[in-house]
């Protein structure tokens, strides 16, 4: 057990370090701890986006504590937390200070212009896979053909055409969500 806590922190740090741009730029390496460790399935990382966004606070760290809650219980919530956070605390406290030193340098400007990119390219990957998963899916068949979720297709139509046209708040497109699959899961 002593291993798997030690494996989950170092994960996670790794996680803390390279996930710049937010917590949804956690998303492709929480994409590869499914498919190196099995430790949670593609549905139960769909389920923790969605609690994820609606639980108060940073969704990168609601992610890892609901990733260790349910690999390694409490304690697994802990210390995933612990470690997503640890390194970027630091380098927070070391950037600041060295930040207004630098604010200037162009080579310090150039970086971030290519970091944003960088993590929209992350996060494009990453949805694309989620989009993948939840609308096209492949039967549990030695054939292994795709259908298409025409149930999750129409939701997920109504929910992003007026989230892209009118802006709305992102609380409201999940409960819309919740409450879209509710009844067409209902029926």
């Amino acid at each position: 057990m002593l291993k798997l806590y030690f494996l989950i922190f170092y994960e996670f740090m790794k996680i803390g370090v390279f996930a710049i741009g937010g917590g949804y730029a956690a998303l492709p390496f929480l994409y590869y701890l499914q498919e190196k460790y099995n430790w949670f399935s593609m549905e139960e990382l769909t389920n923790m986006i969605a609690v994820s966004n609606i639980t108060p606070g940073p969704i990168g760290i609601n992610m890892a504590t609901y990733t260790g809650y349910t690999t390694a219980n409490l304690l697994g919530a802990i210390i995933a937390t612990s470690a997503i956070i640890l390194i970027p605390f630091i380098m927070t406290i070391i950037i600041t200070k060295l930040f207004v030193k630098f604010q200037s340098c162009s080579c310090v400007n150039m970086a971030f212009t290519g970091l944003k990119p960088a993590a929209c390219a992350l996060l494009a990957s990453i949805s694309i896979k989620l989009f993948y998963q939840t609308i096209i899916r492949t039967k549990d068949e030695p054939s292994s053909f795709c259908f298409i979720d025409y149930q999750a297709l129409l939701l997920f139509l109504l929910i992003i055409i007026p989230f892209i046209f009118f802006k709305k708040n992102p609380l409201i497109v999940i409960i819309l969500g919740a409450v879209g699959g509710i009844v067409i899961k209902g029926f």
